[in-house]
């Protein structure tokens, strides 16, 4: 119940960090110059993403890029919650990785583990490390738009794959993290802190992660301040009439 309740408090505020976070996107896309290939990354995975999806025939020649996808993105999400349990200390028995589900058995798990694979983009992350690793070997790389390029698309690749692994199937990690309101809550939230410090890790220059956190945090306060002027001198009157 006080999950619940927790879950319903952070509605208002999951919602402005998604708004800030789509704001701080679009400001980026045409304020930085630099930010070309980011975009170019987060466009082409999307465009591919809708094709596959509702053009191209899953049994046909090219289905195999598209259920090469969706095993991909199954072995980042059980990988994440390995890693999760991981950090934590626990142990992994056992992964199992299909195109249409998967299941790792842990020693260890709660709501950081539950939700890892849906807050924590494992493919930007193996972007990051490749990159630094290309830099340990060829210090002098010039692979600044590829980096950016694979960044932008491995972004689109968690969001797209994440918003349609919750609503096409139910997914029992929701309910083990204390729910679908609050699992949710909590989703959007770290996804929107998480998108606003990779583009000031990124583009430095184009927002400032604290203003737009703060914006986030203001517009919850104002939407629950106005909520309960509006509502608690309703139940008041309400009490009232019945108490007559």
């Amino acid at each position: 119940m006080l999950r619940l309740l927790v879950g319903v408090l952070l509605i208002p505020l999951s919602a402005a960090l998604g708004w800030s976070a789509a704001k701080a996107l679009a400001g980026v896309a045409m304020r930085s110059s630099a930010a070309g290939p980011f975009v170019a990354g987060i466009a082409l995975t999307t465009v591919s993403w809708l094709v596959g999806a509702h053009v191209i025939d899953p049994i046909g020649p090219l289905g195999w890029v598209g259920r090469l996808a969706r095993w991909s993105y199954v072995a980042g999400h059980e990988l994440a919650h390995a890693l999760a349990a991981w950090s934590l200390g626990g142990s992994v028995y056992a992964m199992k990785v299909k195109e249409k589900g998967g299941h790792v058995d842990v020693s260890k798990s709660n709501t950081f583990v539950a939700l890892a694979p849906y807050c924590v983009p494992i493919g930007a992350l193996a972007v990051v490390l490749s990159y630094r690793l290309l830099l340990w070997i060829k210090p002098d790389s010039q692979a600044d738009a590829l980096f950016l390029l694979l960044m932008g698309a491995a972004l689109a690749f968690h969001a797209l794959m994440t918003c349609q692994t919750l609503t096409e199937v139910e997914q029992p990690d929701l309910k083990a993290a204390g729910g679908k309101v609050f699992s949710l809550a909590v989703i959007g939230c770290v996804n929107g802190l998480f998108i606003l410090a990779l583009l000031k890790a990124l583009f430095p220059e184009t927002i400032s992660f604290g203003a737009r956190v703060h914006e986030s945090g203001r517009a919850a306060y104002w939407f629950w301040t106005g909520a309960w002027k509006t509502v608690f001198p309703a139940l008041r009157g309400l009490a009232h009439r019945v108490g007559r």
